[in-house]
């Protein structure tokens, strides 16, 4: 009995000692939670009760130099969704019905909806599924809202481009991102729905552009309806960038390329005192706007087909006639031949065994040095080269800038390829003089894009200072102003008698010569065409030029090239005198504006408001 009742007595001191511990775990679960994870939990509690609603920051705007804006932002619907929470959370029978619905409003996939709806579930965090929804399907989207919970519209402001196809390559345009630059990106605040700067300016001052966004704090009850406003969070906008970009100089360039008759080529502008860009085109050219359509598939036939090769800074051909201008440069600044000595010219030029034919197969008969530029005779060049030399004619090229970066800031510029006898690989054998004539009137293997040949010929025009091609005037930040400086690439030492030898030889070619297509009316306008020859098709068509007011220092320098054109007296100077009448302003029409479905960017008080 005695025992009976010590082994009861164990038992009920073991089960007390079970209940005593059990209690002090408990106790030691609470003061966890409620005093050591205190902060932590009430985090959690309150994202379970709320939901943040990111609104993009107004992008910084692009201003020409004259301070037309080029690039801004105007407020635009996004449909978004916030998903349940916990046993709150949404079955697959109701996001199929949400995704059905979704889908027939905004005309996607509804697999490609559901897929996205799933996500926002398992992630318990809003997404967008819609962006920039015209009025019309707001309204209808709006009525959605009362069926299904978590359905909700909100503004925010958009990047938009009022003249459209307006310097598409150098603005560039916005994009989403892909999973490599979510990867850089994600740790500097960007979201995974977050759109960026793709390409151009856009691109390449993604980080002063994009400002700081902000957004709204809401309640949500457990079905993820929005109740209230907690809190606001303002954002804050990007830097403005004004550029040296002249918008009338601009559309000129961009009109003058769209006319041509196979609407590809480049015309790169400069301000020979500076180096600053003026106008920078490439044909054919595409409508930023169209990818940031609401519709998926606008957006995806866009960038399917988008031209993004810049031919202004990528392309590199031929610089046939146009290169003249560095052979005389060559041969006259070293005494290999003068302005007086005149040849023959029937029609060819016999070299050994070859012939090399002129451009005017009936010859130009007796020529010198300013007939030979005006009527660009092609044997004058022939034997003038050959006096000259190869080896010195390719000095002088690259003293220009040929082969050579000019270091725009812009990603893609090719160098070219320079051809003379040094920069051939040796393992190709000797030079030969026939090779030596090709060279002399810019043909061969030497390759130059539209922006060395605007820089050679600002080089000219300035009498021997290369600039860096530069579009940025100044960014505004918050802390100031950042203003960019001229920068010089190098110069050229020609005797002052081979610079006016050359400048009046290329007055001849407007007053008299293959360039009478781009004379203009009490301007001084100097200029080479060139004619490409192109052995995968027809001709490309060249026009170099530069022009000022009289009594005035130049003030404008052009390169217009139109692939397959032809020849560039009949095709590229004309929209060379286009550009250099609106440079002056002598253009007839002022910019038009391009306003899709009649939209208008967002002013300051919409801002605020946003």
């Amino acid at each position: 009995m005695i025992q009976g009742h010590q082994a009861l007595h164990s038992r009920l001191n073991f089960i007390w000692a079970v209940i005593y511990a059990a209690g002090c775990m408990l106790g030691l679960r609470l003061i966890q939670l409620q005093i050591l994870q205190k902060g932590e939990y009430r985090l959690e509690a309150e994202r379970n009760r709320t939901q943040m609603i990111h609104q993009t920051a107004p992008r910084g705007r692009i201003y020409d130099r004259k301070g037309l804006a080029l690039a801004t932002n105007r407020p635009a619907f996004s449909l978004i969704y916030l998903p349940g929470k916990g046993k709150d959370r949404p079955d697959i029978k109701l996001l199929k019905a949400l995704a059905a619905d979704l889908a027939i409003q905004l005309k996607q996939d509804p697999g490609a909806v559901l897929e996205r709806l799933q996500e926002a579930v398992k992630e318990e965090t809003a997404i967008r599924l819609a962006e920039n929804l015209p009025s019309k399907t707001m309204f209808r989207l709006s009525e959605l809202k009362t069926i299904y919970p978590g359905v909700d519209l909100v503004v925010e402001a958009r990047r938009y481009y009022p003249f459209g196809r307006f310097a598409s390559h150098l603005i560039g345009y916005m994009g989403k991102m892909d999973p490599r630059s979510w990867r850089q990106l994600k740790k500097e605040g960007y979201r995974v729905d977050s759109r960026i700067g793709r390409m151009g300016i856009e691109q390449l001052l993604e980080k002063e552009l994009r400002g700081r966004d902000g957004g709204i704090r809401m309640e949500v009850d457990a079905q993820g309806r929005l109740k209230r406003m907690l809190e606001r969070i303002d954002w804050v906008a990007g830097s403005n960038v004004y550029l040296t970009l002249d918008a009338a100089v601009q559309r000129a360039a961009d009109e003058g390329l769209r006319k041509s008759a196979t609407n590809r080529g480049a015309v790169v502008a400069l301000d020979p005192r500076n180096g600053a860009i003026l106008a920078l085109s490439s044909a054919p050219d595409f409508d930023p706007n169209a990818l940031l359509s609401s519709d998926p598939e606008e957006v995806k036939r866009t960038a399917a087909t988008l031209p993004e090769f810049n031919h202004a800074i990528s392309g590199a051909y031929p610089p046939g006639s146009a290169f003249k201008l560095i052979v005389g440069a060559a041969g006259l600044n070293e005494g290999r031949f003068s302005t007086q000595e005149s040849i023959y010219c029937p029609g060819y030029f016999e070299l050994g065994r070859r012939v090399f034919l002129c451009h005017e197969h009936k010859g130009h008969k007796n020529v010198s040095w300013l007939t030979g530029m005006a009527k660009s005779c092609d044997v004058y060049f022939y034997q003038m080269g050959l006096k000259t030399g190869a080896s010195l004619i390719e000095r002088y090229a690259k003293m220009f800038g040929l082969g050579e970066l000019t270091r725009i800031a812009l990603k893609g510029e090719k160098k070219g390829n320079l051809f003379g006898p040094e920069s051939r690989p040796k393992a190709r054998g000797p030079w030969y003089e026939g090779e030596t004539a090709n060279l002399s009137i810019g043909q061969g293997e030497l390759l130059a894009t539209p922006i060395q040949m605007a820089v050679m010929t600002a080089a000219i025009a300035n009498k021997g200072t290369l600039w860096r091609p530069h579009f940025t005037e100044r960014i505004n930040y918050a802390s100031g102003d950042y203003v960019q400086l001229p920068e010089r690439l190098g110069s050229i030492n020609l005797k002052e008698e081979t610079w006016m030898n050359v400048q009046e030889s290329m007055q001849m070619v407007i007053s008299s010569g293959t360039g009478k297509a781009a004379a203009i009316a009490g301007i001084d306008v100097r200029g080479k065409t060139g004619t490409a020859q192109n052995p995968a098709g027809d001709d490309h068509a060249w026009f170099v030029s530069y022009a000022s007011r009289a009594g005035e220092a130049p003030s404008i320098a052009l390169a217009v090239i139109v692939e397959n054109g032809g020849h560039g007296s009949s095709v590229a100077a004309p929209i060379a005198r286009e550009v250099i009448k609106a440079y002056f302003g002598l253009s007839e029409s002022p910019t038009k504006r391009y306003e899709p479905h009649g939209a208008r960017p967002i002013g300051p008080e919409t801002a605020r408001a946003l």
